[in-house]
C-alpha cells in the first residue's frame, strides 16, 4: 500500500492551512514592533498567540512525520508499530 499523491497533498495542505495564520500573526507583530507599538498588553497577546502557534505547528509537523514513517514501513511490508518484526510467512 503506497501513499497516493492526493493523500500527501491533502496532508501538506492541512499544515499550510495552519501555517498561513501563523505567518500573518508574525507579520503583524513585526510591523507593529517596527512602528514602536510595544505596550505590555500587546506583548502578552503576541506571546500567547505565538506560543499557541508553535504548539499547533509542532503537533501538525510531528503528525506528518509519524505518518511518513508509518508509510515507509508499510511500503516494505512491515508493521509500522513493530518494524523490527518480519512479516509472517506461514502459508498454512
Amino acid at each position: 500500500m503506497v501513499a497516493t499523491k492526493e493523500e500527501i497533498q491533502r496532508r501538506l495542505q492541512r499544515i499550510l492551512r495552519w501555517f498561513l495564520p501563523v505567518m500573518v500573526i508574525m507579520l503583524i507583530s513585526t510591523v507593529l514592533s517596527l512602528f514602536g507599538v510595544d505596550s505590555e498588553p500587546w506583548l502578552w497577546t503576541r506571546t500567547i498567540l505565538l506560543g499557541i502557534a508553535v504548539v499547533v505547528m509542532g503537533v501538525q509537523i510531528t503528525r506528518f512525520s509519524l505518518w511518513q514513517r508509518d508509510e515507509y514501513w508499510r511500503e516494505r511490508g512491515r508493521d509500522p508499530k513493530h518494524p523490527e518484526r518480519f512479516p509472517s510467512t506461514d502459508t498454512e
